[in-house]
């Protein structure tokens, strides 16, 4: 009896050092608000300019952790950031539609749900807030369409998040 108790307390303790559970106990954390996430700015094109890019272009996370991509447009045009494989690999917790940049910014709306795309007008911000589950690397793209019917994408307006 005492070697099958003793099978059973590694049984456990091995489960509980797997990677899986790690990543449960993080998104628990996150989620009971004990660990603050990580803010993290993505800009969407430079301040009153129609440059099409994302700054900046390669964003490296950790798996489990929570963060804040708080998605700004400082630019002229209207942008969109699109990562389709993030987002299927992150379990969201809060999407915020605020109604400027940076610290005076204001709530306006809240999304229910993960972002599937957001398109961000012209100094708008939204805040994502997630923990990734899944490494991985994951573009970024803007796929609104100029008046010549290319996409910012097309344009050069790519990115990537690496989770480690």
């Amino acid at each position: 009896m005492r070697g099958v108790c003793v099978a059973f307390l590694s049984l456990a303790l091995a489960l509980m050092m797997a990677p899986q559970f790690k990543i449960s106990a993080a998104v628990a954390a996150e989620v009971g608000g004990k660990t603050k996430p990580q803010r993290i700015i993505l800009s969407l094109g430079r301040e009153g300019d129609r440059k099409r890019l994302f700054h900046p272009s390669l964003i490296s996370l950790a798996v489990g952790r929570p963060y804040t991509l708080v998605i700004e447009n400082p630019s002229l045009e209207i942008h969109e950031f699109d990562a389709p494989g993030l987002v299927s690999a992150a379990r969201s917790s809060d999407v915020k539609v605020l109604d400027d940049i940076g610290a005076t910014a204001r709530p306006l709306a809240k999304i229910v749900g993960t972002p599937a795309e957001i398109e961000v007008m012209p100094g708008g911000t939204v805040e994502w807030t997630f923990v990734p589950v899944l490494a991985g690397s994951y573009d970024i793209l803007c796929d609104i369409e100029d008046q010549s019917g290319k996409t910012h994408t097309a344009m050069g307006m790519k990115g990537l998040i690496t989770v480690k």
